[in-house]
């Protein structure tokens, strides 16, 4: 596998990763600018207006009708928030160059395309504004997917629990913004949102594909303007309040979720691998305590797990139980990560969850998306370490790491929301 990284201009750098064994070609381009909560619903808005049509397939059906042509090439965009950064990530995969029956080059017409619609979107006569239909088609797909939310309960609990931990933080925000954001919007406003962080937005370009594509870089280089771009901020750990903020919803649920958010409250220096080893080892492997424990053993819950977001400093504790069980979970939860302060468990234990780590992490040069998954998460580190360092950094991760990190991490917030009082 080869990697290279070239700078196309300021504000504007492309990275190509070559396998022959890939049949598929992707690219993705990742726009992003400092988060602001109030500028959600419109950047979203944008994000899924510009992949259904553009000037030059105004349509959905003229977009269907190219990406057959294609040999059923895949359109996709989303948007994310990773520490202090909003991102709006647009994707095409199609099949390899080789595949073509008449030799065309594919990756270039994909990235062509995909060009069109994030640069040529389609407009009104006046040309300063979305279209009407165009928006209020999005808009309400977008209004029905905010309405949507309190349907997936466990989704549902750990936004809320986001709101809690993170009260002020641009993560707090739901990245698609809030039902009243989304009805003061005009295809104007949405309009002049895109086009300041088409503008503005740092730009990264990534493919992935079976051959070099030395093609896309006079692509790129020559539709994209050079930017000044504001410092990103991805690392911005979340500060640990002074008491455990505890908040209770009641709600018409089969299932009670309870949440739990741990904060790093330490100046030693945490790493990346430090962190996600000991929140595996914690909930998040089925051999982990919180699995082996609390769900098997003692029978509390339905599911209980632990994942980490190292940007924030945090880890976050994810359990369905009865109503009846939901203090002595949150008591068997404080309990366990004891267990791990005090060092009371089986070498065992960090070795597997080790191994389980650089499998995956060996495994990840097997697709596409696992190549761009590991390329985006080395672009957001502050060391930068390729996957054979940190393949590295991981097997040095000892037991006492373990010890430090449990005993850095401290108890933030609780949500929970309860099954309601049917007396």
């Amino acid at each position: 596998m080869k990697e290279i990284t070239e700078q196309l201009c300021d504000g504007v750098q492309l990275t190509m990763i070559t396998e022959p064994k890939f049949k598929t070609s992707h690219i993705m381009m990742i726009m992003s600018m400092p988060a602001q909560p109030e500028n959600y619903a419109k950047w979203d808005l944008a994000h899924s207006i510009l992949l259904n049509s553009c000037a030059k397939y105004p349509s959905i059906a003229k977009m269907s009708e190219r990406m057959q042509e294609l040999y059923g090439a895949s359109f996709d965009s989303s948007v994310a928030v990773l520490g202090d950064v909003f991102q709006m990530h647009f994707t095409v995969d199609v099949i390899a160059d080789a595949y073509a029956l008449h030799q065309e080059n594919l990756r270039k017409e994909s990235a062509e395309m995909l060009l069109d619609c994030i640069l040529h979107p389609l407009l009104n006569d006046a040309g300063n504004a979305f279209t009407e239909q165009a928006f209020q088609t999005e808009r309400q797909e977008l209004l029905d997917a905010i309405d949507s939310e309190i349907n997936n309960k466990r989704a549902y609990a750990s936004k809320k629990l986001k709101q809690t931990a993170f009260a002020g933080e641009v993560i707090a925000y739901p990245c698609c913004g809030t039902r009243e954001d989304a009805l003061a919007l005009t295809p104007e406003t949405v309009y002049q949102a895109y086009v300041e962080i088409l503008a503005k937005s740092e730009i990264m370009i990534y493919y992935v594909g079976a051959e070099d594509a030395p093609e896309l870089k006079d692509l790129f280089r020559n539709a994209l303007a050079p930017r000044k771009i504001a410092d990103l901020g991805y690392f911005a750990p979340s500060p640990l309040k002074s008491e455990v903020k505890t908040v209770r919803e009641s709600m018409d649920v089969n299932q009670s979720q309870l949440l739990m958010a741990f904060k790093l409250n330490t100046e030693q220096k945490i790493t990346p691998e430090q962190l996600r080893t000991t929140s595996l080892i914690f909930g998040g492997v089925p051999f982990s305590l919180l699995f082996s424990n609390i769900r098997e053993k003692m029978s509390l819950c339905y599911y209980c797990s632990s994942k980490d977001i190292f940007l924030k400093s945090t880890m976050i504790v994810s359990s369905g139980v009865s109503s009846e069980n939901l203090e002595k979970t949150q008591n068997a939860v404080l309990e366990q990560l004891d267990l791990l302060k005090n060092g009371d468990f089986e070498d065992d234990l960090l070795e597997n969850t080790k191994r389980y780590i650089l499998n995956a992490l060996r495994l990840s040069g097997d697709t596409p998306a696992s190549c761009m998954t590991q390329i985006l998460e080395q672009r957001i580190r502050e060391d930068h370490a390729g996957l054979e360092e940190r393949i590295v950094l991981y097997e040095q991760v000892t037991r006492e790491d373990v010890i430090r990190t449990a005993n850095a991490l401290q108890l933030d917030s609780v949500y929970i929301l309860e099954q309601e009082d049917e007396t």
